[in-house]
């Protein structure tokens, strides 16, 4: 019998994973073979028997993958934390040159904070565990309320509404709304993730932005 070879494996389901545990070595150096050990049913491994066991094997060492992944996943949420508040500080100056009002600004940013807080609230209350798409999603929370609430902001400033356009402002709410439903029903986590964040932020942003709009009130006409 001869030795059986990668090339014996090609275009077979065995090929993905023996490419999957074996690396080659850089200028022919030997190459590198992960094995994945599994502990008994209900129990842990005893990590400092194996480092014990192949510590006299060259080359060999147990590694621990899942605290390293969870360090990395940390570090990405950490550093999507702070480009989210640096992203927030930087539209928030930009609407204060804008409006140059502080009452303004106020109307323009409440129904967005609002928004954002029941939505995490309501994510919070069915115990999802919030991770790096979900903070994703409250930004296009932010992004499409903040057009919603500039666009009151505009109706205060002139006291009336045109039906026409007010339907047209439902229609695509609604629409937005359904889209991102419907990624909420996705098998795909990320998918579902994304769309159980923005399909109520944005039906959520619409309702808050229109009641909190105040028109000016108009002076009596003299008769």
């Amino acid at each position: 019998m001869r030795v059986l070879t990668r090339a014996d494996l090609q275009g077979t389901s065995l090929a993905g994973a023996l490419d999957a545990q074996l690396m080659p070595g850089a200028d022919g150096a030997p190459w590198t073979a992960l094995l994945l050990l599994q502990g008994p049913a209900g129990g842990s491994l005893p990590l400092a028997e194996l480092r014990q066991a192949v510590a006299d094997l060259p080359g060999t060492r147990v590694v621990q993958v899942q605290p390293e992944l969870d360090r990395i996943y940390a570090g990405y949420l950490q550093q999507a934390r702070w480009q989210a508040a640096i992203g927030a500080l930087a539209v928030l100056a930009l609407l204060a040159w804008h409006l140059r009002s502080a009452r303004r600004l106020a109307g323009v940013l409440l129904p967005l904070v609002a928004s954002v807080v029941l939505v995490l609230a309501g994510l919070a209350l069915s115990g999802t565990a919030l991770g790096v798409l979900h903070l994703i999603g409250l930004l296009l929370v932010a992004a499409i309320g903040s057009n919603y609430a500039l666009f009151f902001d505009y109706l205060r400033g002139r006291g009336d509404a045109d039906t026409d356009t007010l339907a047209s402002l439902m229609l695509a709410n609604l629409t937005t709304v359904a889209s991102f439903a419907l990624l909420a029903t996705a098998k795909v986590p990320a998918l579902s993730a994304v769309g159980w964040t923005v399909a109520p932020g944005a039906l959520l942003s619409l309702l808050l932005a229109a009641a909190f709009s105040r028109a000016p009130q108009r002076a009596p006409q003299a008769l």
